[in-house]
């Protein structure tokens, strides 16, 4: 069972950014900024742990985190997917699947790309 003893104890680093958005190819060729988010998940750990925002060791921490941004940053889809299912499927992810990433990225009201994610990590225990 996960976080069971000998278990590595897991916890997420959160990211953020906001602002405009970048086609696949201009990431690839390093035209983006460099807090913008990775095209692949392993991508964010690699990162300056200066661009880690906040760090969780409880799934619950990590939803009210999440619950904060989306409610800072509201979605401009808001209306067709409430903030409810989001927040929903965010806990499900973070408890039922056993310290999996959620990742977050839509355009804001205010028209501009928002990318929140929880990373999960592994730390000895």
């Amino acid at each position: 069972m996960p976080g069971g003893e000998g278990a590595p104890a897991r916890h997420w680093h959160a990211y953020a950014y906001t602002g405009r958005s970048y086609p696949e190819s201009a990431i690839r060729r390093k035209e983006a900024p460099a807090d913008y988010p990775p095209i692949e998940l392993k991508d964010w750990l690699r990162r300056p742990a200066a661009q880690v925002v906040a760090t969780y060791a409880d799934a619950e921490a990590a939803v009210a985190w999440v619950e904060g941004e989306l409610t800072q940053n509201p979605p401009a889809d808001l209306e067709h997917f409430p903030l409810w299912d989001r927040l929903r499927h965010v806990e499900e992810t973070l408890r039922l699947t056993a310290g999996s990433d959620v990742v977050q990225g839509y355009y804001s009201k205010a028209q501009q790309y928002v990318s929140r994610a929880l990373i999960a990590c592994a730390r000895a225990g």
